[in-house]
């Protein structure tokens, strides 16, 4: 198994590569099983007022029951994962973090630990279009899905609405992608789990158990009643100490802001970093209303949803956490919600990236053998070029979008001795800059190569599938895709990656032998 610098993982908030290198103050545990068995030992045994009773857990398997009165009885921590509960489970990384989250389990558990995996299921969540959407791999690059009456108007809690009849459309099409072992079997599978008229949410925690088989994990839905009573404590908390909170999120966002960093939520003095549901309707909180907010919760008029700042102090509330496996963004987020922990009373859990993964089939390795494309530069947009000749005109392109980033890094020092806050501002300006010159010439140098079709074929399979719309497909694309491509033994070869932590990414192979060795790629 071959890796790939994370550096060149695309679209990385620097926030995150910052968390990796070890080189933000930002983040005070490291991302490793030694730090997640530490706090652990300060977890187990502590009483938690707001604790999950057992019953508030979803699992299938048959030490699903088990687990869940460890968890509930403070006698095992919970390693936790959580996404949106997207069509066909959503992007793949998603059922990626649930293994993680199960392979961090067992490895504390080796070293002594009772853990348990815990998957929270964001049914809470209003966003449709994100979470109704889908993508497959199609002739001219990924081919993209939106369900009927999907859009950003929906502000209605996704978990409880029901799958349209456009459904069955979404899934016929994919019926000419299922080449691979038991691929008819595959999809009917899917599509009786997303069949119309189920709610996102059962359809979502379904097919998630039916991926992850007879792995221990538990499903939280923050929809549920225990959950929602802790959300209204914490709510009823904050808002009581709603000065304090402010606080905390200013100062938050200008450490960020001072580290040369732009804030992922910019401080608001109007925000408040909660939901509520009213009448089937979620809208944030502004601070003006706080108060009615609150008395409409007391008198159980309005539920209470968090957001991305208190969603993860909501966690460690109700769950003895020593470990989150996160994605790049959310870690960028805790920078601003980790304080926030202390004042309530939460032990944060230790923050470890979810493994960053590339799939490649037979034919992907192919073509990127043919296009002389090394395993280092697989995520490098411009990197298939193969033989394509030099176009004088992207060159040219190019070499502007060089002289601009130079010039932009050689001010750099300046603005920050100006103000250290527009470090991160010129830092986004720069990269959106140049991306966008880079963009231009890679467009110039496409319409060259059209006149050597076989590269051209070679080398859209190899971006559809492995970098389409110049993301990483682990991003675009459901399990579904690799699936009806390769068969069930994907999710064998996902579960043998699982659990990487803050490692490089990792280029799967579908066909490499269990066990095989990681081979270290170096760029250069």
């Amino acid at each position: 198994m071959s890796e790939i610098p994370v550096g060149r993982y695309p679209g990385l908030p620097a926030l995150f590569l910052d968390f990796v290198r070890g080189e933000s103050a930002l983040y005070p545990d490291p991302p490793t099983i030694d730090a997640a068995v530490v706090r652990a030992g300060e977890l187990l045994g502590r009483p938690s007022p707001a604790a999950l009773p057992a019953s508030a857990f979803h699992h299938r398997s048959a030490s699903g029951r088990p687990a869940a009165e460890e968890v509930a009885s403070g006698r095992a921590v919970a390693v936790l994962a959580g996404h949106q509960i997207g069509l066909f489970t959503g992007p793949l990384f998603t059922v990626v973090k649930a293994l993680d989250s199960i392979a961090f389990a067992r490895e504390l558990s080796r070293r002594g630990v009772p853990a348990v995996a815990v998957f929270w299921a964001l049914t809470d969540d209003h966003d449709l279009e994100e979470i109704a959407r889908t993508a497959k791999p199609g002739p001219e690059g990924p081919e993209k899905f939106l369900l009927e009456g999907a859009d950003r108007s929906n502000r209605s809690p996704v978990g409880t609405l029901t799958i349209p009849e456009r459904i069955e459309g979404i899934v016929e099409a994919f019926r000419s992608d299922a080449r691979g072992p038991g691929a008819s079997e595959i999809l009917d599978a899917f599509a009786n789990r997303y069949r119309a008229g189920r709610t996102y949410r059962d359809a979502f925690l379904d097919t998630l158990f039916d991926l992850v088989g007879d792995d221990p994990l538990l499903v939280v839905d923050p929809l549920a009643p225990d959950v929602s009573e802790a959300a209204r404590g914490f709510f009823l908390a904050a808002a009581g100490r709603r000065e304090e909170v402010r606080e905390i999120l200013r100062g938050g966002a200008e450490a960020v802001a001072e580290a040369g960093r732009e804030p992922p939520v910019p401080y608001r003095e109007d925000f408040f970093p909660f939901f509520v549901i009213e009448g089937g309707v979620r809208r944030r909180v502004n601070a003006a209303e706080v108060d009615d907010a609150a008395r409409k919760v007391e008198r159980g008029e309005a539920r209470v949803s968090a957001d991305v700042l208190t969603r993860p102090v909501l966690k460690s509330l109700v769950l003895p956490a020593a470990l989150s496996v996160l994605g790049p963004s959310e870690i960028a987020y805790h920078s601003q919600s980790l304080p926030l922990f202390t004042a309530f009373g939460a032990a944060a859990p230790v923050l470890v990236p979810r493994s960053l993964l590339v799939l490649r089939g037979p034919a992907e390795r192919r073509a990127q053998q043919a296009l002389a494309v090394a395993d280092e530069d697989l995520l490098t947009p411009d990197a298939a070029q193969g033989d394509a000749p030099v176009v004088a005109e992207a060159e040219r392109v190019a070499e502007i979008g060089r002289r601009l980033e130079a010039e932009l890094s050689t001010v750099a020092p300046e603005v920050s001795r100006l103000d250290p806050t527009l470090a991160g501002a010129l830092e986004t300006a720069r990269r959106k800059a140049t991306y966008q010159l880079e963009q231009l010439a890679e467009r110039i140098r496409k319409a060259a190569e059209r006149k050597d079709e076989v590269a051209l074929q070679r080398r859209k399979r190899l971006e559809t599938m492995v970098l389409p719309d110049g993301a990483p497909a682990e991003r675009a694309y459901p399990p579904l895709v690799f699936m009806l491509a390769w068969g069930r033994t994907v999710i064998d070869k996902l579960r043998e990656a699982a659990g990487r932590g803050a490692g490089d990414v990792a280029i799967v192979d579908v066909e490499t032998a269990a066990g095989a060795e990681i081979e270290k790629v170096r760029a250069g």
